[in-house]
């Protein structure tokens, strides 16, 4: 830790330290309820809920992490001397200690030595600890080996992928602050996209005028990149833009996500440079119903499942299901590149993540994405996606901006 560095951290931090402490408290309990003695937590997203350190680059060795305890609030993080200054830049990080076997191509044995000599320091030797096993990072054999290490320590390692995440998606106010910021900054970033088209104009470019505006403002990359298209591409979804040039008559596609201190808020938006075919207004139309339907008939207390339900029987009730691409959604989540969303899927996706009830503090996404194949004129085909916010009044749709089509 470079103390000269920490004295000079004068600018404000995503969250004050009694935010971060009670983060810390909640996993405590998540442990003693699930036996365990401590957790290292290598999740990019949980390292960042946790601390407020936000790397851009945990490579397949990267073995940075934090350990936190059930017994009592004391935390040790694991890096690499390559992130000094990080590291001494971000004030929740306590303790520290330097793994830098990983910088030898191939070989994690002096990283994963590090590792456990500190956690053995502490009394840890023959703990029971619980490590993320699943995810975009670590790589798996990374983690294999760190699990095989402490185990020779004498450990008893446990799978404890969704211990911090599901104490993640029930958000504190101020936490939702920080969701209502960067649904701010994606209404803001959405208009200015909106108001750039024009025959011409590159997908590219847009992609300009968004990540512009986002950062203007305060925000940051999202941990997804833009999918944007146009014309015959407006129904190419998981498409980044490209340099194709938007014509008058084509639909433009736009999708993607309002971030603040990592936190993210998907809006995605249809628009038609000119009139558009009736066609295309008429099946936005009537899907913009659905999100209506949501807010009317789930409640605070449903299963998050319901959400799905109620989404898939309008989209049936609406005569839309020959056109679906895709109907449903993923909580909104902290989250680090390359993912942005949540574990909790609408319908339930990992056994172990469950099928939560909705509380006040929860955040999800709500897609409405279809492919027409007849050859309307204008594009390949059109979409909406709506945030939604749990409040103790019932959910609360994010965006000011409207869900039907829009014609620029």
């Amino acid at each position: 830790m470079k103390q000269f560095i920490r004295d000079q951290v004068v600018w404000p931090q995503p969250f004050p330290p009694a935010e971060y402490a009670d983060r810390r408290r909640r996993v405590r309990d998540a442990l003693k309820e699930a036996g365990l003695d401590a957790i290292l937590v290598t999740a990019p997203a949980n390292i960042t809920w946790l601390t407020g350190y936000d790397m851009i680059w945990y490579h397949q060795l990267n073995l940075t992490g934090l350990l936190v305890r059930a017994d009592k609030d004391e935390t040790v993080f694991f890096d690499s001397v390559a992130h000094t200054t990080i590291v001494s830049a971000t004030p929740e990080i306590s303790e520290i200690v330097y793994v830098d076997g990983a910088a030898v191509a191939g070989s994690l044995d002096e990283a994963i030595k590090a590792i456990r000599n500190a956690i053995a320091g502490r009394g840890l030797a023959k703990a029971k600890i619980g490590l993320e096993m699943w995810g975009y990072a670590r790589h798996a054999s990374t983690m294999q080996a760190l699990a095989e290490g402490l185990r020779a320590g004498g450990a008893a390692i446990v799978d404890a992928w969704t211990l911090v995440e599901k104490k993640r998606a029930v958000k504190s106010p101020l936490e939702v602050q920080h969701v209502r910021k960067a649904a701010e900054i994606g209404d803001t970033a959405m208009a200015a996209a909106r108001d750039a088209i024009r025959p011409g104009i590159m997908e590219t470019e847009l992609e300009g005028v968004i990540m512009g505006t986002m950062m203007t403002l305060g925000g940051g990359y999202p941990g997804i990149r833009t999918m944007l298209g146009s014309g015959p591409r407006s129904g190419t979804h998981h498409s980044p833009p490209s340099r194709k040039k938007i014509a008058q008559g084509e639909l433009v596609f736009v999708d993607f996500c309002g971030c603040y201190d990592r936190y993210h808020v998907n809006i995605n938006r249809t628009f038609s440079l000119g009139k558009p075919d009736q066609r295309w207004a008429d099946l936005m139309n009537r899907s913009a119903g659905c999100i209506d339907a949501i807010v009317a008939e789930v409640d605070v207390g449903d299963p998050l499942s319901k959400v799905e339900a109620v989404a898939q029987r309008y989209t049936d009730e609406a005569g839309l299901r020959k056109y679906v691409w895709w109907v449903g959604g993923y909580t909104q989540e902290i989250a680090v590149p390359p993912d942005w969303c949540g574990n909790h899927w609408l319908k339930t996706r990992f056994k172990d993540m469950g099928d939560p009830p909705l509380r006040p503090g929860m955040v999800f996404n709500l897609e409405n994405q279809f492919d027409v194949w007849e050859n309307w004129p204008g594009g390949s085909g059109c979409a909406y996606i709506e945030s939604l916010l749990v409040t103790d009044k019932g959910l609360e749709v994010l965006s000011k901006l409207p869900r039907t089509l829009v014609q620029v």
